[in-house]
């Protein structure tokens, strides 16, 4: 297997448990941090709450400099984006770092 295709599979890997996890923890996120950002660092299962997208990846990103990390806003972004000028209905709001 070729490294670009082995890295696909890693990072795909590591974005599926770190969904997985987001879905344990939901109900002790949702709705005291809703609009709050959580970075998810996919090999241990460690997360990282900030306001804003940038400060949860940089705490992830303190203590595993090196991982992929996953982050996404907490909550619907139906809930939490409504009332923004610039809101678009989109489920697709998770990113990888």
């Amino acid at each position: 297997m070729n490294n670009k295709i082995s890295s696909t599979i890693n990072i795909q890997s590591i974005l599926t448990k770190a969904q997985q996890k987001y879905e344990t923890l939901r109900s002790e996120l949702e709705p005291r941090q809703n609009g709050k950002y959580i970075a998810i660092e996919g090999d241990s299962g460690n997360y990282f709450i900030g306001e804003t997208r940038e400060e949860a990846v940089n705490k992830a990103k303190q203590k595993y400099p090196k991982a992929v990390v996953f982050v996404r806003r907490i909550g619907s972004l139906e809930k939490v984006a409504r009332n923004s000028p610039s809101y678009i209905s989109n489920t697709s709001y998770a990113r990888i770092f």
